[in-house]
């Protein structure tokens, strides 16, 4: 189990202050890697490293100024040193999905992961013009996954340990739990998530107030539709703005607060909210979501169950910091992961 690597690879911190940012983004393409390829990485192997240094720096190449650029003036890229500069990350990743679909179709017989069921599929839909499932789609959803996974992930769990380390007495709780659970004998694993309410709270809450992206990618709209008074043709790109949704007053009781009340109902058990929308808005929210949420969850309420978690001196962040101030602190916070006793965890 990934979480228990990770356990381990914390452990050797000692309770000393540290950043866990690598350790966690080790943990997170491995779980990742082994949902697609069937396989995982030592965490002080450097390929491991690298392909975690290429699927950043491709997001946010994706992200960035130039790229919007190059979109408008794709003849920018005739220049060879900018090709060079701007893509060279994203054909690394390419190119170790590409040998990994190979491998796998030489190798092709019980199916083990994804690549495997994929290849599958596209064999039974051979002969059909209309089927979506190709090589080419195989290798960019792969590549989207990757991309879009392992950094807003890894992202997401550091500020939920460097946040919860600030608030000990909701820290305890949720180990209260988890440990009335799980008899602290065994992790917790997804059948356990409805029976622990309060965490799941704390999960949603963290995410609510980590607010990771302000806007969700643009979608385009199929047809012709009238929205309050207007009318929005078709192919018209709308962008949603998720901050406006996950701090409204109207929408939750103090929309500034560090509150995982606003998760449960009035018996304590947890309630899913509409104006939760950390992944996106709608049905195309976002294509890993099931696989983050179970993610965030697992590696979470594992940790959580074998340490407490306390901030270095100092270290303080604001309800709603500026967007610069919130990832400084995500990439660069440090925390301590101080063992339970053997009864606690």
């Amino acid at each position: 189990m990934e979480a228990q690597q990770l356990i381990e690879a914390m452990s050797q911190m000692e309770g000393k202050p540290f950043n866990p940012i690598g350790l966690l983004g080790c943990a997170v393409f491995n779980m990742m890697s082994f949902v697609l390829f069937g396989k995982r990485f030592d965490y002080k192997d450097k390929k491991l490293h690298d392909l975690i240094s290429n699927t950043r720096n491709h997001i946010n190449n994706v992200l960035s100024r130039t790229s919007q650029i190059i979109r408008v003036f794709p003849i920018i890229l005739k220049f060879p040193f900018l090709w060079k500069m701007h893509c060279k990350d994203t054909l690394c990743l390419q190119s170790f999905v590409k040998e990994q679909i190979q491998s796998h179709k030489e190798n092709l017989n019980k199916p083990r992961d994804f690549i495997d069921f994929f290849l599958q599929k596209i064999k039974e839909e051979e002969g059909n013009e209309d089927s979506i499932f190709c090589d080419t789609s195989l290798h960019m959803f792969i590549t989207n996954l990757l991309g879009a996974g392992t950094d807003g992930i890894t992202s997401t769990l550091k500020y939920c340990l460097a946040r919860i380390a600030q608030f000990p007495e909701i820290q305890a709780k949720v180990q209260q739990e988890i440990d009335d659970v799980t008899g602290s004998q065994r992790p917790p694993g997804l059948s356990d998530r409805p029976h622990l309410p309060y965490t799941n709270a704390v999960i949603h809450e963290l995410q609510r107030h980590l607010d990771l992206a302000a806007t969700g990618f643009y979608h385009a709209l199929s047809k012709d539709t009238e929205f309050q008074g207007f009318t929005l043709h078709k192919g018209t790109r709308v962008i949603p703005y998720l901050s406006s949704v996950l701090f409204d007053p109207t929408q939750w009781e103090t929309p500034d607060e560090f509150n995982p009340g606003h998760f449960l109902d009035e018996k304590g058990q947890f309630r899913a909210k509409p104006a939760f929308m950390v992944f996106s808005a709608g049905k195309r929210e976002c294509l890993g979501v099931s696989l983050a949420r179970m993610e965030i969850f697992l590696f979470f309420s594992a940790l959580l169950q074998k340490f407490t978690f306390c901030p270095t001196t100092g270290q303080r962040l604001s309800p709603r910091p500026p967007i610069p101030t919130k990832f400084h602190f995500i990439l660069t916070s440090q925390i301590k992961a101080v063992l339970r006793s053997s009864k606690a965890a």
